[in-house]
């Protein structure tokens, strides 16, 4: 059964904020950018079977991956989300997707690029940002850029056909120290357009 994005995007918004819990609760959980990653992949894995057909005959995968590349407006691997959670009969570790031969009646798939995978279909794209600033956050520049990679890449996958990408930006801050121009980002972009762009605290006392 393929994955409802809408439903899953809501139970991994779930798991962001059980993180979050726990984030307040052992502040030291969270040092790195990368321990965000690792902490939220741990916390979304249970979301999911990962012994799910794939393309390929007999071979099996899961729904969750991290560091997949989008093409982008060149076709070229390029934008690169921190998780995403894409449909395993969506995607080959064997052959191409989309270029494929017919030969006598029958199909013939390429060979499957640089990456040696390939994926469509419909996805979650998550991305994840961890100010560890003890004067909390005082600059959206980075939150920007990410928020804009989302965008690209929802734009992108879409304009091909039937397919849709949601979008999730989750920004995590050691402190609950962070300026109004960082409240209207958020007030102004969650929940536009399929993207969520969501704000979490340890509540750390500097």
């Amino acid at each position: 059964m393929s994955i409802n994005i809408n439903e899953t995007a809501n139970l991994i918004l779930q798991k962001i904020l059980e993180l979050e819990q726990d984030f307040q609760q052992n502040k030291g959980i969270i040092l790195t950018e990368s321990d965000l990653h690792c902490l939220l992949f741990h916390k979304l894995y249970s979301l999911f079977s990962h012994h799910k057909k794939t393309s390929d005959f007999n071979i099996f995968g899961s729904p969750l991956h991290s560091e997949i590349t989008f093409l982008n407006e060149n076709g070229k691997l390029f934008y690169k989300p921190d998780i995403t959670i894409i449909e395993p009969e969506n995607y080959s570790i064997i052959h191409s997707i989309s270029e494929v031969e017919i030969k006598n009646d029958e199909i013939y798939y390429k060979p499957t690029g640089s990456k040696k995978f390939e994926f469509g279909g419909s996805s979650i794209i998550i991305e994840l940002k961890f100010c560890r600033d003890e004067k909390g956050i005082t600059n959206i520049t980075s939150y920007k850029r990410d928020l804009t990679k989302i965008r690209k890449i929802k734009k992108l996958v879409e304009k091909k056909g039937s397919n849709k990408v949601l979008g999730i930006l989750a920004i995590f801050n050691k402190t609950d120290i962070e300026t109004e121009e960082f409240e209207k980002f958020i007030q102004r972009n969650d929940g536009q357009n399929d993207i969520h762009v969501k704000y979490y605290t340890g509540k750390v006392k500097i």
